[in-house]
């Protein structure tokens, strides 16, 4: 990520950290949730959390499976502070970092996952071939973001672009899938969805290939 857009993208999230979870609060809940529906984690893996924000993921996934290890990795300080005020748990490692260079050893991780942040990555395959390095071989990645395939994200992607600093672009379900491929993921499964009414997401599961 240019360090010009990394540095705007995490004044923004520092900006929004104290207000974060309240604003977003029914939005966060659902999309999360479909994110949890297709963890499936065994007893102790270790899961990366990319732009994990103010730690809902792993809240939510460690009241459900308490014996899994996180690290949580964010651009923004305070986002990162939010998160543990609200963990404080030995199991989760926070750390402030760039998605594009991720500052964690190769095959460390049995599990990817990345909630509502991928359109904000302003290089993706830069992005992507980090997870890859990170993940063991065999290693999982989940991602939910927005869809391009949905008018209602189109108009909302050309709107941020415009005026806000972290958005990059959102892509379609086909678009997403054909980086995973190329970037040595195997699809395992991907579908589109809507929920709150206007927001039009995808959710894809791949495994890094061996």
């Amino acid at each position: 990520m240019k360090a010009t857009h990394r540095n705007a993208a995490g004044a923004e999230y520092d900006r929004l950290a104290e207000v974060y979870d309240q604003r977003w609060r029914r939005y966060i809940d659902v999309t999360l949730d479909a994110l949890l529906q297709w963890l499936d984690p065994c007893q102790g893996q270790r899961i990366l959390d990319l732009a994990c924000g103010t730690g809902e993921l792993e809240r939510a996934a460690l009241a459900r499976w308490p014996n899994l290890e996180f690290v949580g990795l964010d651009l923004s300080r305070q986002m990162l502070r939010r998160a543990r005020a609200k963990l404080g748990s030995e199991q989760t490692l926070l750390i402030q970092g760039d998605t594009g260079h991720l500052p964690l050893e190769t095959g460390s991780f049995d599990h990817v996952v990345t909630a509502n942040s991928f359109h904000c990555f302003q290089t993706p395959h830069e992005c992507l071939a980090e997870i890859h390095r990170v993940l063991r071989p065999g290693g999982r990645l989940t991602l939910v973001d927005w869809c391009d395939d949905y008018w209602t994200c189109k108009v909302c992607g050309l709107w941020l672009r415009l005026t806000d600093p972290a958005h990059f672009r959102t892509y379609t379900l086909r678009a997403c899938t054909s980086m995973l491929e190329a970037a040595g993921f195997t699809v395992r499964r991907a579908e589109r969805f809507r929920t709150l009414a206007i927001w039009g997401l995808m959710r894809v599961d791949c495994v890094r290939a061996e």
